[in-house]
Parts: C-alpha cells; structure tokens; sequence
C-alpha cells in the first residue's frame, strides 16, 4: 500500500510540472475545501470471451488551486500516467471472464482553493508568440477559421486588453445559451446557430466552452478547455447509469455534475478560470471552490463530459458513482 501512494505522489507531482498551471500576481485566495471523494465504476464484459484490459482512470489533477492525491484504489492501479496535455491517469488492470461484472473502487483526497482575480492590479498584458502559437491553434472542435465566429468575435470581443476582450466575449456567451443536454460534442462549427432573436449557442456546458474557447483563440488569446465536476453544495452524491442516457434528457442533471469550461492566460494572473455556466454569470476570474477538475484539454479531446470518469478499451462501462463530502 505505501508503494502504491508512493506512485501515486510521483506521478502527480509529475503531472503537476508538466501542465502550464502558473498562479500569477493579482489573485486572491478567498478560501479553500477539502474533500473526501469516493467513487465507484462498473464494468461489464459482454464478450464471450475472457478479455484483458487497461481500464484509464480519470483523477482529480493538480492545479494551481487544486491539490490532490489517491488515498485508495481496489484493484490496485498496475501504473500511472501522464498523457501530453499533463493530466495523470491510473491505469487498471482487468482480467474479465465472459457476462461478468467489475467494480473498480476508488477514494480521493482533494482540497480545492475559490479566487478572484483583482482587477485593479491590471488590465492584462498580451500574451507571448510561444504561448500564441501553442494556445490559439485551430482543431476538429475550435475551428478559428469560421467565417461566422470570426465576425462574431471581432465584433463582440475587440478591445485594447485581453481581459476586457475576455470579459466582453464571456458576457455575450453567457446571455446566448440555449441550453440542452447533448450526448455528444457539436463543436464550435454546429454549436452557433442563428435564431429569430439572433446567434444562440445551442447545446450543454460542452458547445459553451467551445465556442468561447474558439472566438478567443480568434483574438489571439491563448485559451483551452478544464474538465470535471461542478458541485450544486460541497456534500453531494453524483451517479451515472451509462445504459439510460440517451433516455434521461435533462433529468440526468438532477443526479449527474459534468462539467466542462474554458480558461484563459492572461498576464500577470497566468491561467484563469471563466464559468459562465456557474450562476449564468461572465465569471472571469471568479472561480468557487465547488469545482472539481479533472483534466485540461489543450491538445488531446475527451468527447463531452460524461465521458471522461474511466475508460476502458474492451469492457464497457455501465455505472459510474462520486460521493463527495467537503468541509
């Protein structure tokens, strides 16, 4: 057991360097929760084979206002890893007889820290060609090349300082969602759609974060994707029943707290959260301790936020359960 959290800190402490996660100036810390997260997942194999699978277990990350670490997992990870964009997963080991089913049980300690970012300090200083060119690509979900969006952002968002830019691009965002649970990711290209009443954006927590994600990378300011949970209280059970989601609609958000949202880097607070999911509100650097993350998408893409608890090659996931419990 003391090998395993041995591994364990090792591996987080590597994904914690890895990952562009910098506290800069002008933050300020308005407190912190720690949580005692239980979690449950369950596998099936419906071959009628034995079959021999890596299950890749999402955990929660280290941040700049997130520590955490496995206090337990049964069966014991046979490693861990880092993928390129620094989130760490433990990686399980099933031998699974046919038509039988596997828990993998897991209990995690994080302690997470809510912020504001103080205005005052700065208006925000635009970023570097290396961030630039990393932070601003296009890909299959933020298409910097829409004529639409292009339009959009320019409009909108032009201004003199990237986080007035930021803070102009999040307000609209936040009075454009129709929202609905969509099972997949639309993406920032079929997210937009025009109404009678204008541009709506059109879908979940997903289809938000891409496409403000794609209109700042149009304004060339570096900006990418956080994954995980957002609590309603800091005592909460969460579960998901793979086989009736398409079923559920909008019932699943009753029992169910996937989450995704943007960040953007702005000089000199570094990276900074934007939610504008949480409380409807532009939330710029407003960032509250219900938060849980569970990985950063710069480079690598996960689907939409159900998908992303564990992951298995073969077997198929059936249930997934988080009991988290804060104080």
């Amino acid at each position: 057991m003391r090998k395993v959290a041995l591994l364990t800190l090792l591996a987080l402490l590597v994904a914690a360097s890895l990952v562009s996660k910098e506290e800069g100036r002008g933050v300020v810390i308005t407190g912190s929760v720690t949580y005692t997260i239980t979690g449950g997942f369950l596998l099936k194999n419906e071959c009628n084979t034995t079959v021999r699978d890596y299950v890749y277990v999402s955990l929660p990350q280290n941040t700049s206002y997130q520590r955490s670490y496995v206090a337990s997992m049964t069966p014991p990870p046979a490693r861990y890893v880092v993928d390129e964009d620094g989130n760490a997963y433990a990686v399980v080991f099933l031998e699974a007889l046919p038509g039988r089913k596997y828990w993998i049980n897991v209990t995690y300690i994080v302690e997470v820290y809510s912020y504001y970012i103080n205005e005052s300090e700065s208006r925000g200083t635009w970023p570097t060609y290396e961030l630039v060119r990393k932070y601003t690509t296009t890909s299959g979900y933020w298409n910097i090349y829409n004529l639409t969006l292009i339009k959009l952002a320019r409009e909108i968002a032009y201004a003199n300082t990237p986080l007035e830019a930021v803070t102009r691009l999040a307000r609209w965002v936040s009075t454009r969602v129709n929202y609905q649970v969509y099972l997949g990711r639309a993406g920032s290209d079929h997210a937009v759609t025009r109404t009678w009443r204008g541009y709506a954006i059109t879908g979940d927590c997903v289809e938000v974060a891409d496409v403000f994600v794609a209109m700042a990378r149009i304004l060339g300011i570096p900006s990418r994707t956080v994954f995980g949970i957002l609590l309603e209280r800091y005592e909460q059970d969460m579960w998901l029943n793979y086989s009736t989601i398409e079923a559920e609609g909008e019932y699943i958000l009753t029992h169910w707290g996937g989450h995704m949202w943007p960040q953007v880097y702005v000089d000199p607070y570094g990276w900074i959260d934007v939610d504008m999911l949480d409380g409807m509100a532009p939330n710029v650097g407003i960032y509250s301790a219900r938060h849980i993350v569970f990985g950063v998408e710069e480079t690598k893409y996960y689907g939409s936020a159900l998908s992303s608890t564990a992951i298995p090659s073969y077997l198929t996931l059936e249930y997934a359960e988080y009991h988290f419990r804060g104080g």
